[in-house]
């Protein structure tokens, strides 16, 4: 589980490569419903104030502009 997130941290540093350079987004990867709990389960799990946190919380506001801007 730790490589899928660390593909999605990976993903979001591409990701704001791409709006930082006006290039657009790349297509949102969809995840089922029990992976997102399992992803959700993981991050409460992480400590406080831990980096990685952040970092998933930046991705999925990042997917939320995207999504924003694909409508």
């Amino acid at each position: 589980m730790f490589r899928k997130i660390s593909i999605m941290v990976a993903f979001s540093l591409a990701l704001a490569a791409c709006q930082s350079t006006g290039g657009g987004c790349p297509p949102l990867v969809a995840y089922s419903l029990a992976e997102q709990k399992i992803a959700a389960k993981q991050l409460r799990a992480l400590p406080q104030n831990a980096p990685l946190a952040a970092m998933i919380i930046d991705y999925k506001k990042m997917r939320d502009a995207c999504r924003a801007s694909e409508s």
